[in-house]
């Protein structure tokens, strides 16, 4: 058996082509090696403002913020003297008064006077005397007293132990493996109305031919088949549906998309066929409704994802 041509895409790191920021041609795939994305080509935007066609994972949890660094060494005192600066211009008299001196000292105390005659004003009263003994006590009294006021209340109690924690629940399952991303071509071709088409990994235009496109895959399952079709002319919104077709008997649907637009997505990730990776294969079919305005100067490119 005769292998299949490899087909080796433009490739460089994300760094360089946002760099660079070539114009990719319409239809040219062009591969991020350290990240394993990719970008398909118009012709006529920039790297920069094309949209990714890969298949990216969920972002990781963000990492525990790393320790402190020690702190470095404290530098040497300077031995020089700064500058010193301009003497300032004398400022204009004051006209607020200065606050008041302090109080001189105490002088001497003068000699005592005369006795003055007798006051006619009575003194002070004198104070209260020594109380006297107390009697005897009375008889007990046969009449409850008044009830008394309800005291405060008392101060809260202290908070009980904590529970002690509970065990740490199982581990959850393994994420899936790795896959393969085959890619699939068609050169640039204007569809025809009403027409059943057939393209694969080789650089031709879709034939209506089947059987004559095959993509030979490794073993294992295809989960995923992502086509980008860029049109120089939109044409009109009928519907237009691509399948995976297997071994040129069993097809699925990839994506049927009813609009007018140059750029057409038609993707599918859950998909779930089953390749024996020594005779299967499979082809990418299209088929093309009947337009008000066909859409002109088309071109696809995309992958096929294996697991």
């Amino acid at each position: 058996m005769q292998m299949a041509n490899r087909i080796q895409n433009r490739r460089d790191t994300a760094a360089n082509w946002t760099s660079v920021n070539p114009t990719l041609a319409v239809g040219e795939i062009g591969l991020e090696t350290d990240t394993a994305q990719f970008k398909v080509g118009n012709g006529t935007s920039l790297w920069t403002a094309l949209v990714y066609g890969g298949i990216k994972g969920d972002t990781g949890e963000t990492g525990s913020q790393g320790s402190q660094g020690a702190k470095g060494d404290d530098g040497d005192d300077s031995t020089v003297p700064g500058p010193k600066g301009d003497t300032g211009s004398q400022g204009a008299d004051s006209t607020v008064p200065g606050p008041q001196g302090t109080q001189g000292d105490v002088g001497p105390k003068g000699d005592t006077g005369n006795t003055g005659a007798d006051s006619t004003v009575p003194g002070p009263q004198g104070e209260q005397g020594i109380q006297g003994i107390q009697g005897n006590a009375g008889q007990d009294s046969t009449v409850p007293g008044p009830k008394g006021d309800t005291g405060d209340v008392g101060s809260q109690g202290n908070q009980g132990i904590q529970g002690i924690q509970g065990d740490v629940g199982p581990q959850g399952p393994a994420g899936s493996g790795t896959g393969v991303a085959i890619n699939v071509q068609a050169l640039t071709s204007s569809p025809t109305d009403a027409q059943t088409v057939f393209f694969g990994m080789l650089p031709k235009i879709p034939t209506t031919t089947a059987n004559v496109s095959k993509i030979y895959t490794p073993a294992g399952t295809i989960k995923r088949t992502e086509i980008y079709c860029y049109s120089g002319t939109a044409g009109t919104a009928e519907a237009w549906s691509l399948y995976v077709r297997k071994n040129n008997s069993t097809d699925t649907l990839i994506a049927t998309l009813s609009v007018s637009a140059s750029e057409r997505r038609f993707t599918n990730s859950s998909l779930g066929i089953v390749m024996n990776g020594t005779t299967d294969y499979v082809e990418i079919k299209g088929v093309q409704p009947t337009w008000a305005t066909n859409p002109l100067t088309c071109i696809y490119g995309g992958f096929i994802y294996l697991e």
